[in-house]
């Protein structure tokens, strides 16, 4: 079997027995490629090409990668293609459009030369001014910043391609001056503003895949099958709003030789919906992600249909973040790490025999990741809780007495909600409040500054690549904990000034700045200051040891407090061969399957 998602290394801490049985299950057999063929994704595929599956996926709305849903994640997955893709592990890159590339000896500049055989579902070349054309469109002032809520546009800072986040808030007028270029038809450029050593796999993100520029701009909607246009190894031919989906094979598609299955059928699934394994289990579905930690116990503990998981642990972080209040008694770093030593970590992840209890923000899949950058030595256990019970009886709250109730707030009943209500209650004597709303009104509430009655932690969860680059700089960034990390006073004038109107987009910028500098917590701005130290390298190993100890300042603001490191976890029928997951929301390629209708 080749390395890779399966039987991943955990790390030291685990969530007891339950968790160590389930790495021994996971395992498994039947990890190679095209019957005995490459097993790196690449190989000539032939001796097993053809073949149908069926899968499913979260419902979406749209396919626009330029702005976030669902949707995007599945063009990523085969639909349409970008200069590069990640290995199967991913640790890596190997191409997509582009067949090679060079990267200056500063780190600054990346040259890529597109694959001259790439070319769109019609035909038609793929060029180096179609990326361009595509790049101006994600980066439109009139589609608002990037950022990672539903319907926010897609663009990812951490890239720090020159001018792009200047020339999104409108500070840049002209693209020109964007670090993208088009040298000629087949040889596309980029020039950052600072090394950053995680450009390549950053690429791999749906929002830099490119679009077809006369389908996009045309009048007739380009996202019907009727009118769609791709580069990927299939087509969309079929769509039926909240129901289904049809890919095919595009024959145009470079590497067509080496793409096995004829067909994929898309089952489309409404979130939060209650999602059975019924069909999977009648054989009806190929390919299905498990949630309900009642499903994957039940696969987990029958042998024919443990044989059947693919589970990649570790692969996102369950978080509690600090909500503004006028109230300033979380303002108190002492409380917070109070909180944070209180909480019932181990219980909490118990809900799930796949979840592990995180000691960090930062996922232990990025390589050199390592328990030091946690904010305590001990992070859960009976040690840790009576440091918390110490040190808010310190802070003048002696078994919770006199707390005000702290709330958590979250976009759905998450059953781990009621095991944090449990465990504070239990560990520290405090009156928590799960308050669960709306999707739309638990985004306006993280960004309120609340009253003095309202006071306590939102509820998030993220997950992406693993690398230091994307955890330390893209995920819970400087600008975000240090938003979070305002005091009162600080959050008011930066609210005011961020709906100001009168003011040019650079003044804005300019004292929005000047209030995370001065008025968030110290912590977080020595994260936010330790983050810019590691632009001054290009060297890799560097500048991911700088990151790291970035994190680390991170971590002890507890801003942003971890809670448990969750697994994506899949099940795929026998006859489906080549999957592999990887450390990004779409897990997998398409390209990269193929079906055994004989596997047993």
């Amino acid at each position: 079997m080749a390395a890779g998602a399966r039987g991943r290394t955990a790390p030291r801490r685990r969530a007891g027995a339950a968790a160590l049985t389930v790495s021994a299950a996971l395992v498994l057999a039947g990890c190679n490629l095209f019957g005995g063929g490459a097993t790196d994704g690449e190989g000539d595929g032939g001796a097993s090409s053809g073949g149908h599956i069926t899968i499913q996926s979260e419902n979406f709305a749209h396919i626009d990668p330029h702005t976030v849903s669902f949707g995007m994640w599945l063009l990523q997955q085969g639909v349409l293609e970008g200069l590069v893709l990640q290995t199967l592990d991913g640790t890596d890159v190997r191409p997509g459009v582009a067949q090679e590339w060079e990267v200056s000896e500063d780190g600054m500049t990346y040259t890529f030369h597109l694959n001259p055989e790439a070319s769109w579902s019609n035909g038609e070349p793929v060029t180096a001014d179609d990326f361009t054309w595509t790049y101006e469109r994600l980066l439109d002032p009139d589609r608002g910043a990037g950022g990672p809520g539903v319907q926010q546009t897609t663009y990812q800072a951490r890239m720090g391609i020159e001018n792009a986040t200047a020339f999104n808030s409108g500070e840049v007028e002209d693209f020109d001056e964007v670090g993208v270029k088009a040298i000629d038809e087949s040889t596309l450029e980029f020039t950052l503003e600072a090394p950053n050593p995680g450009f390549l796999m950053g690429l791999t993100h749906p929002s830099l895949l490119p679009l077809y520029p006369e389908a996009v701009e045309s009048e007739d909607d380009w996202q019907q099958p009727e009118n769609w246009v791709g580069n990927g190894p299939y087509n969309l031919t079929d769509w039926v709003a909240n129901s289904s989906m049809r890919l095919e094979r595009n024959e145009e598609y470079w590497d067509a030789e080496n793409v096995a299955l004829d067909s994929i059928d898309v089952q489309l699934i409404e979130q939060g919906s209650i999602n059975t394994t019924v069909p999977y289990e009648n054989g009806e579905v190929d390919i299905q992600d498990l949630s309900e930690p009642a499903q994957i116990a039940t696969f987990i503990n029958d042998p024919e249909l443990a044989d059947q998981l693919y589970v990649l642990e570790n692969s996102s972080t369950h978080y509690l973040t600090l909500l503004r209040s006028r109230n300033t008694v979380l303002e108190d770093p002492q409380i917070r790490s109070a909180l944070s030593l209180g909480l019932g970590r181990e219980e909490i992840a118990g809900i799930s025999e796949t979840n592990q209890p995180a000691s960090t923000l930062v996922s232990p899949l990025v390589p050199g990741w390592d328990e030091s950058i946690a904010a305590h030595d001990q992070m859960w256990g009976e040690e840790a809780v009576a440091e918390g019970q110490r040190l808010l009886a310190e802070a003048g709250y002696p078994d919770g007495e006199g707390l005000p109730t702290i709330n958590l707030l979250a976009a759905a009943d998450f059953p781990e909600l009621d095991a944090m209500v449990d465990t504070w209650q239990t560990n520290l004597g405090i009156t928590v409040n799960k308050d669960v709303v709306e999707a739309g009104v638990y985004v306006e509430r993280r960004a309120e500054l609340h009253e003095e009655d309202y006071v306590g932690f939102w509820y998030g969860s993220f997950g992406g690549l693993s690398t230091w680059s994307h955890q330390v700089q893209q995920l819970w960034n400087p600008t975000f904990t240090r938003e979070f990390a305002l005091n009162a006073d600080g959050y008011a004038q930066y609210l005011e000034v961020n709906q100001n109107s009168d003011l040019s987009l650079t003044d804005r910028n300019d004292q929005l700045e000047e209030i995370l500098a001065t008025e968030s917590a110290p912590e977080a701005q020595a994260y936010a200051e330790r983050v810019a130290d590691a632009s001054e390298t290009a060297v890799v190993a560097e500048q991911n040891a700088i990151l790291a100890e970035a994190a680390t300042l991170r971590e002890e603001s507890e801003v942003s407090i971890p809670v448990f490191w969750g697994s994506a976890v899949m099940v795929a029928q026998p006859r489906v061969q080549g999957l592999e997951l990887h450390t990004q929301s779409e897990r997998y390629y398409f390209k990269d399957i193929w079906v055994d209708d004989g596997a047993a």
